[in-house]
């Protein structure tokens, strides 16, 4: 049996327009992307512990990023699987919904925000044009538009 790593990401976003989240006619919403030191920058993620529930690591995301996961709804967006190479175990990647945050709710500091509350390396974080990010990145998104939750989240 080949080895695999699982990863839960999470997807908040900032529409261009927070009263019509869907609405895309104004653009393409920004997403919340992570990195530490000089690595690239990608959703926030975790790797999910052998036998916690999925949503359970989206928490820990959202609380490492300073966010409060949304109650209604923390439904899985897309999942991406990467096969095993030598040296390497199969990878997967779930990404969940972490909801969508109004532009006047987060402080920006020019482009990137303040750092994590992680230990002991801070992640620094910024938004991101949806159209630079990843496939896997844009396949949520899409999915997020598509039936946009209630709920946004709470910085």
């Amino acid at each position: 049996m080949t080895p695999a790593l699982a990863r839960v990401e999470l997807l908040v976003w900032r529409p261009a327009n927070p009263r019509d989240p869907g609405d895309v006619a104004t653009g393409w919403p920004e997403v919340l992307q992570v990195r530490v030191a000089a690595s690239r920058w990608r959703l926030p993620g975790v790797a999910l512990r052998a036998g916690e529930p999925v949503r359970a690591a989206a928490a820990r995301v959202a609380y490492a990023v300073g966010l409060t996961l949304p109650a209604a709804r923390s439904r899985v967006l897309s999942a991406h699987r990467q096969r095993a190479t030598p040296g390497s175990p199969v990878r997967l990647t779930l990404v969940v919904d972490g909801g969508w945050v109004a532009a006047s709710e987060v402080l920006l500091a020019t482009s990137e925000l303040a750092s994590c509350r992680c230990r002991p390396a801070a992640h620094h974080r910024r938004w991101a044009h949806a159209e630079t990010t990843n496939p896997a990145t844009l396949d949520a998104l899409r999915a997020a538009l598509s039936h946009p939750a209630r709920e946004k989240s709470q910085p």
